[in-house]
C-alpha cells in the first residue's frame, strides 16, 4: 500500500503536473510518398503525413506545458491516386509540418510555447487525383504549415502564450487530372498553405487568454485545379493561404486573443476548374489570400481582441472557371492585408470589444476570371482588402446584433 501511494504521489508540490518539451531537427530532410493504382475499387484512401517535430498531449488533469520547437531543412509529403473506377469514394490527403504540437486538456492549463522554421526552409504537400473513367465521390486535400499548434480545452482557465517565427517557403498543391472522366455527385478539392497557424478551442464553459507573437517571412502558396471532363453534381475547388493566423473557438467562457503579428512573406492563393460540358452541376471556385488572419468566435460569453497586425508581404488571390455547356459556376477570390473578427453569438448581453492596430503596406490583389458557353448562372466576386476589423454580437433567436 505504501508503495502504492508513493508511484501516485505528485511530482510536483503545485496543484499542476509540468510538461517540458524541447525538439530540435536541423537540416532535417523529411520525405513522406504515398501511391496507389487499381483499375476498379469501391473505395480509394491514400494519405501521407510528415514533420519535422511534433508534440502531441492529451490528458484529463491541468497541466502546464512548455515547449521548444526548431526546425531547418525540408518536409516535403506526397499522396497520388490512379484509378480507372471509383465506385464510391477517392480519398487522396497529404499534409506536412515544420513544427507541430496538439495539446487537449481538461479544467484548464497554462501553455507556453515556441516554434521556429528557420530562413530557407522548404513545407511543401501535394495531393493528386487522376482519374480515367469516373468517381463517384472524392476528396484531395493538401496542406502544409511551416509552424501549427492546436490546443483544445475542456473547462478551466487556460493560458496560452504562443510563439512562432517562420522564414519557410510553405506550399501546398492540390490536382484532380480527370480529362477523359466524370467526378460523379460529388467532388471537394483542397489546399490549405500556412506560414505560422494557432487553432485554441474551449469546451465546457472554459475561459481563453492567448498571448500571441507570429513573425512570417517565408512565401505562401496554396493551389488548387481541377481539369475535368465532366465535373461532380456538388463540385468545389477551393485555395487558401496565409502568412499568419490566429484563432479562437469559445464556448460560454471568456475569450481574449493580444499580441502581434507580422508578415512580410508573399502569399498567394489559386484555384480553377477546367471542365467540358458540366450537365446540371453546381460548381463553387473559391481562393483566398490573407497576410495576417484573427478570429475569434465565442457562444455566450464577452470577447476581446487586441493585436497589433503588420503586413508588408504582396498577397494575391485568383480563381478561375472555364467551361463549355452546364449548370451554375460561383466564382470568388479574396484578399486581406489583415483582417480581425470578433464574433459573439449569445442571447444575454454581451461584449465585444478591443484595440485593433492594422498597417499594410504592400499590394492586395484579388483576380476572378470566368467564362462558358451556355448554363444557368455564371457568378463572379473580386475582393481586395489592405485592413479589415470588424466586431460583432449577434442573438441566435432574434438574429439580430449590436
Amino acid at each position: 500500500m505504501s508503495a502504492a501511494t508513493i508511484l501516485c504521489a505528485p511530482t510536483f508540490a503545485d496543484d499542476t503536473t509540468e510538461i517540458l518539451n524541447g525538439q530540435i531537427n536541423l537540416d532535417a530532410s523529411i520525405s513522406v510518398t504515398v501511391t496507389g493504382t487499381t483499375v476498379e475499387a469501391d473505395t480509394a484512401s491514400l494519405t501521407a503525413i510528415g514533420a519535422a517535430n511534433a508534440l502531441t498531449v492529451d490528458v484529463i488533469t491541468p497541466h502546464d506545458v512548455t515547449s521548444t520547437q526548431d526546425f531547418s531543412g525540408s518536409v516535403a509529403t506526397s499522396a497520388t491516386t490512379t484509378a480507372t473506377r471509383i465506385d464510391g469514394t477517392a480519398l487522396t490527403t497529404s499534409s506536412a509540418m515544420g513544427n507541430a504540437a496538439s495539446i487537449i486538456v481538461d479544467d484548464g492549463m497554462d501553455v507556453l510555447s515556441t516554434q521556429t522554421a528557420q530562413d530557407g526552409s522548404d513545407v511543401s504537400s501535394e495531393a493528386t487525383l487522376n482519374v480515367n473513367s469516373y468517381a463517384i465521390r472524392s476528396v484531395t486535400t493538401a496542406s502544409a504549415s511551416a509552424n501549427a499548434i492546436e490546443t483544445i480545452a475542456y473547462g478551466g482557465a487556460n493560458d496560452l502564450d504562443l510563439r512562432q517565427s517562420s522564414g519557410a517557403n510553405v506550399t501546398a498543391n492540390a490536382n484532380v487530372n480527370a480529362q477523359t472522366a466524370g467526378l460523379g455527385w460529388a467532388s471537394t478539392t483542397l489546399s490549405a498553405a500556412n506560414g505560422n497557424s494557432i487553432a485554441a478551442q474551449g469546451f465546457d464553459a472554459s475561459s481563453q487568454i492567448m498571448d500571441v507573437d507570429q513573425d512570417n517571412a517565408g512565401n505562401v502558396t496554396a493551389t488548387t485545379r481541377i481539369d475535368a471532363g465532366g465535373t461532380a453534381v456538388v463540385g468545389q475547388a477551393i485555395a487558401s493561404a496565409n502568412g499568419n493566423a490566429a484563432r479562437i473557438e469559445n464556448e460560454n467562457g471568456y475569450a481574449h486573443m493580444q499580441g502581434e503579428q507580422d508578415n512580410s512573406g508573399e502569399i498567394t492563393a489559386d484555384s480553377e476548374i477546367l471542365v467540358g460540358n458540366f450537365d446540371i452541376d453546381i460548381l463553387t471556385i473559391s481562393s483566398e489570400g490573407v497576410g495576417n488572419s484573427a478570429v475569434i468566435s465565442n457562444i455566450g460569453a464577452d470577447a476581446y481582441m487586441g493585436l497589433d497586425q503588420t503586413n508588408t508581404g504582396g498577397v494575391n488571390a485568383r480563381a478561375n472557371f472555364d467551361g463549355n455547356e452546364g449548370g451554375s459556376a460561383l466564382v470568388s477570390a479574396t484578399a486581406f492585408g489583415n483582417a480581425a473578427t470578433t464574433y459573439i453569438c449569445s442571447e444575454c448581453p454581451v461584449t465585444a470589444w478591443g484595440r485593433t492596430n492594422q498597417v499594410n503596406s504592400a499590394t492586395i490583389s484579388s483576380v476572378v476570371t470566368g467564362q462558358m458557353t451556355t448554363g444557368g448562372t455564371l457568378s463572379g466576386t473580386a475582393t481586395a482588402i489592405g485592413n479589415s476589423a470588424t466586431y460583432q454580437t449577434v442573438n441566435p433567436y432574434t438574429g439580430e446584433g449590436g
